[in-house]
């Protein structure tokens, strides 16, 4: 196993739950890729069994949510959305558990669908608000006890109460809280993606519209001094129904800030060059066939790619060892990204070769960018335990067409310059329109 392996998966077995990557080629036709060892406590079964028997997960479901499930994953799997649901299980020595399940997809280069998702025990948190909605005689004490935080609203979207752990995830006191305005949000808030949420659009104030259960959204809040603090809460809302009407809405609000940081951090370190954390290839290539997309569907705007390569990179490994070569490639990332914009996608397609994406370039701006990065290199050697490192680099350049109906024909294109330029001496900027 390697380091870098073996720190995903210390990390996921650091985190509440179980984390797995599900690859999927069709609806039905799936395997685990990863499975942390988190799973034992929540089924009873390790991750080796379950890799073995994947089934055995299935057959812990109680019956009645089985259909329910199924449905679940044929919506997600059919239209590529976040699988977000919450079932009850038989663990392997007999307990009755609620287990929630979030996956979100991600296409592969090899025209599989990567699931990554988390499994955790919300047993409490369903007995809990199982208890707000059944009892009100019990509601003080449970309301008080909650590990999770709870809002209370009246019809009117007003705040009416709040517990102490949810004083404390928002990092503000029920005076404010009560004071505040009916429907106002309590919090700013984006979701995963690092869209912004409309006020409208938080669980508690959807559920005081629709009168429906708005269950497991998961929100960056922003809370603290300055409200500069971001906490990511799983944001539950049900509504308390008296006569036919909405009598009251309560809210429950759960920290998930560790796992949606982990599962951020993996996602980063899947896209992203270890050495340089620039772009790694893959994720390069779909930013690049998105730009491809965007202008077959724009106007007259130009953009262009650049292939560069150091030069004699080689002989820098063979005369001071590969640490030095290692300190040249982050030393060349620098280079690189210190003479872009900060609209411009950059990477480390392999070895010493990068790739670089100019969105909106004219094809002057895109030979002036170059030509920047060029001298960069010229001017700048690496500083290497005291040595100073000169590496030179070619640069091959290629507009963006109309007529390209993928990124592969553009780095044929960029490719080609650059031969161009390392047959016209190396240290050279060659751009194939010319």
């Amino acid at each position: 196993m390697s380091a870098d392996t073996e720190l995903i998966a210390d990390l996921a077995d650091a985190v509440p739950g179980a984390l797995y990557r599900i690859d999927s080629s069709g609806y039905g036709e799936w395997s685990f890729s990863f499975l942390s060892n988190g799973i034992e406590e929540l089924y009873g079964f390790s991750a080796a069994e379950v890799l073995a028997d994947p089934m055995v997960l299935n057959r812990c479901m109680l019956e009645e949510d089985l259909p329910g499930y199924a449905q679940a994953n044929i919506v997600a799997f059919e239209s590529l959305s976040v699988l977000d649901y919450e079932y009850r299980i038989k663990t392997r020595v007999g307990e009755f558990r609620w287990i929630g399940v979030r996956a979100v997809p991600r296409h592969l280069d090899d025209g599989t669908v990567a699931w990554s998702g988390i499994m955790l025990d919300i047993t409490r948190r369903k007995q809990t608000e199982e208890a707000l909605a059944s009892s009100e005689l019990r509601f003080r004490a449970v309301f008080e006890a909650a590990p999770q935080g709870i809002v209370l609203r009246d019809r009117l979207g007003k705040v009416v109460d709040a517990n102490p752990a949810a004083l404390r995830l928002l990092e503000t006191s029920l005076t404010d809280l009560l004071t505040q305005p009916a429907m106002h949000p309590l919090f700013d808030a984006i979701g995963t993606n690092g869209s912004v949420i409309d006020a409208d659009e938080h669980p508690g104030l959807i559920t005081l519209r629709t009168g429906q259960r708005s269950e497991s959204k998961v929100l960056g809040a922003s809370v603290g001094l300055g409200k500069k603090q971001r906490v990511w809460l799983r944001v539950n809302a049900t509504p308390i129904v008296r006569d036919g009407a909405i009598d009251r809405v309560v809210s429950t609000l759960e920290d998930v800030t560790d796992g949606v940081e982990l599962t951020q951090k993996m996602r980063q370190e899947a896209e992203t060059d270890f050495l340089t954390q620039l772009l790694n290839r893959r994720s390069f290539m779909a930013r690049l066939s998105a730009e491809v997309e965007r202008l077959t569907l724009g106007d007259d705007r130009c953009s262009a790619l650049l292939a560069i390569d150091l030069d004699h990179f080689k002989v820098v490994n063979d005369t001071y060892g590969h640490a030095a070569g290692d300190a040249v490639l982050v030393h060349a990332a620098d280079v690189i990204t210190e003479s872009v914009r900060a609209s411009d996608a950059v990477a480390r397609s392999g070895g010493e070769e990068f790739l670089v994406l100019l969105p909106d370039t004219t094809p002057e701006g895109a030979i002036s960018i170059a030509e920047r990065i060029r001298a960069g290199f010229e001017e700048r050697p690496t500083d290497f335990e005291g040595t100073a490192i000169e590496v030179t680099a070619s640069i091959g350049l290629s507009l963006i067409d109309r007529e390209d109906s993928d990124g592969s024909e553009l780095l044929v294109r960029a490719d080609t310059a650059l031969y161009e330029a390392k047959s016209a001496g190396r240290n050279a900027v060659v751009a194939g329109w010319l």
